[in-house]
């Protein structure tokens, strides 16, 4: 008859990582986790800057969305590029939604500036504000003449420009910026 094998200790000590193992794992369940909806919110912050789908804004179309970086903006805007840079420039995206009424058709140019910092966004829309604007009724931040609305959220900073001026424009314009300030994280 075999005499049974009792566990030497270099058995035990072969355990003792699987223990280890265990032991953290079961510490790292019980701490809280981040929300869900908190991670959501800072992964569409991280994404970039974007303008709302033409249904939300009231438009009738748009043109394909265009996307800038830091290395291309100058393709886009030549001649003040160095300005948007210094404010702390991260990406942008453009387009142009068209609306129509009864009396035609309007277009207005979009554009949505991501900067670094809030102070960024902020030095760029004073530096482009027009200097007859007034501020947009229900927008925060947001000011308008009868063919330009500007406006920043956070880190963002809209700049709209309608091919045409007068009521429809401002209409336009107006529902646009209400529909970008309403999707923003």
């Amino acid at each position: 008859m075999t005499k049974a094998r009792w566990p030497r200790t270099w058995h035990l000590l072969l355990l003792l990582p699987l223990v280890g193992v265990a032991g953290w794992m079961g510490w790292r369940a019980q701490l809280v986790r981040d929300d869900p909806a908190h991670v959501l919110l800072a992964l569409k912050a991280a994404a970039g800057p974007t303008l709302p789908a033409e249904a939300k804004a009231g438009a009738t179309r748009r043109t394909t969305p265009q996307s800038y970086d830091r290395e291309t903006l100058y393709e886009f805007i030549n001649g003040a590029a160095e300005t948007y840079l210094a404010n702390g420039f991260e990406r942008c995206v453009t387009t142009v939604f068209t609306f129509a009424d009864a009396a035609g058709e309007l277009e207005v140019a979009a554009e949505v500036y991501r900067f670094g910092t809030p102070a960024g966004a902020s030095a760029q829309m004073t530096s482009e504000r027009p200097a007859g604007a007034a501020a947009v009724a229900g927008l925060t931040e947001a000011f308008a003449d009868p063919s330009t609305l500007v406006a920043v959220r956070r880190r963002d900073y809209l700049k709209l420009t309608a091919m045409a001026s007068g009521p429809a424009a401002e209409k336009a314009m107006g529902r646009l910026a209400a529909a970008w300030s309403s999707e923003q994280p």
